[in-house]
C-alpha cells in the first residue's frame, strides 16, 4: 500500500519497547480451567487473568490508542467486561481470542468518546510518548501518525493499526475482529483509502513515511 506506515514500526510506550501483538500460547486445558474459574468469581482466577494476559491488553491498548493517558483506567475497564463476559463464552478454550476481541472494542469506544471529548472541547489531543532514544525524527513521524489517525473512525484506525504497524495478516483480523475474511478486506480497503487522503492533505506525513514521491 503506498504512503502508508510498514508493519512493525515503532510505537509509542512508556516502557521502553513493547514488541509485537502476538497471542499467547496457552493450551486449551489451561484456558478451560480459567474460564471455570472466572465464571465462578474465584480471587485466585481473577489475579491469574491479570498476571497472565494484562502485558497483552496493555500493549494492544496503545497501539491502538496511540497514548498512555489514562491506559490503567482503560486496562481496569477492560478486564472487568472480560471478568463479566466470560460466561457467554462458547468455546472455553477460546479465551485469549475473547480477551483480544474485548480488548479491540474497548478500544474501538475509547477512541469515540476521546473524539467526542476533544470536539466539545474537554479533551486535548493527547500527547504522544517520546520513542526509545528520544530520535526526534522518530518523535515528529509518530506525532503526524498519530494526528493522522485521529481524523479516521475509531473501527477504521483500530484494523489500520493491526494490518499496517502490527503487520497482522487477515484471517488474524478477522479472528480478532469476529467478522468474515471478506469483511475485513472490505473494511480495510476503506481504512486505506482514507489513510492515503489523510497523508495526501499532509505532505510533511508523507515524507516522514516515505511516501513523499506517491501519486
Amino acid at each position: 500500500m503506498a504512503s502508508t506506515v510498514s508493519p512493525r514500526t515503532p510505537l509509542p510506550d512508556d516502557e521502553r519497547t513493547l514488541g509485537a501483538i502476538v497471542p499467547l500460547a496457552r493450551s486449551q486445558s489451561d484456558e478451560s480451567s480459567l474460564v471455570e474459574g472466572l465464571i465462578d468469581r474465584s480471587p485466585a482466577a481473577v489475579a491469574e487473568l491479570f498476571d497472565r494476559y494484562a502485558p497483552l491488553v496493555r500493549k494492544m491498548l496503545i497501539r491502538t490508542l496511540g497514548s498512555v493517558v489514562d491506559i490503567d483506567d482503560v486496562m481496569q475497564e477492560t478486564f472487568l467486561v472480560i471478568i463479566r463476559r466470560c460466561k457467554t463464552l462458547r468455546k472455553r478454550a477460546a479465551l485469549t481470542s475473547f480477551v483480544v476481541g474485548v480488548s479491540l472494542r474497548v478500544a474501538r469506544n475509547e477512541l469515540r468518546k476521546r473524539r467526542v471529548r476533544r470536539w466539545i472541547g474537554l479533551e486535548d489531543a493527547a500527547v504522544v510518548p517520546m520513542v526509545p532514544g528520544h530520535d526526534p525524527v522518530a518523535a515528529e513521524t509518530l506525532r503526524r501518525f498519530y494526528a493522522g489517525l485521529d481524523r479516521m473512525d475509531a473501527s477504521s484506525r483500530v484494523l489500520f493499526v493491526l494490518r499496517h504497524v502490527e503487520g497482522l495478516e487477515l484471517t488474524e483480523l478477522a479472528e480478532m475482529s469476529g467478522c468474515s475474511l471478506a469483511t475485513v478486506k472490505r473494511r480495510l480497503a476503506r481504512s486505506d483509502q482514507r489513510f492515503r487522503a489523510i497523508t495526501r492533505a499532509d505532505p510533511a506525513l508523507r515524507r516522514l513515511l516515505g511516501g513523499a514521491d506517491d501519486d
